[in-house]
């Protein structure tokens, strides 16, 4: 009983020899900074990993839409539909081959 009131009195601090005590003291609230400072780190990374996922997974949805539209455009039916309207016809008959000797 008499260590543990000198334990919550804090008079294991002031006694003689307390140097050791001290050090002990010193160190475990420089560890506890160290832990405080780590797990703030830790918490600041999460979030970051959280913005990057989520700016990730819009980056794919606007590569899938932009994807989408050159399908489109690349069609026959749009690319014939665009020929059109710039006055161009297409031909009945497929290119002929030149060959060079």
């Amino acid at each position: 009983m008499n260590k543990i009131n000198k334990i919550i009195l804090g008079n294991f601090l002031i006694e003689e020899g307390s140097l050791k005590n001290w050090k002990l003291v010193t160190f475990l609230f420089i560890m506890a900074i160290i832990m405080i400072f780590s797990s703030h780190s830790i918490d600041k990374k999460i979030i970051l990993i959280g913005d990057l996922k989520n700016d990730v997974s819009v980056l794919e949805s606007k590569f899938l839409e932009n994807r989408k539209s050159v399908m489109k455009l690349k069609m026959e039916s749009n690319v014939l539909s665009i020929m059109k309207e710039r006055g161009i016809k297409s031909f009945n008959k497929p290119p002929k081959k030149i060959i060079v000797n």
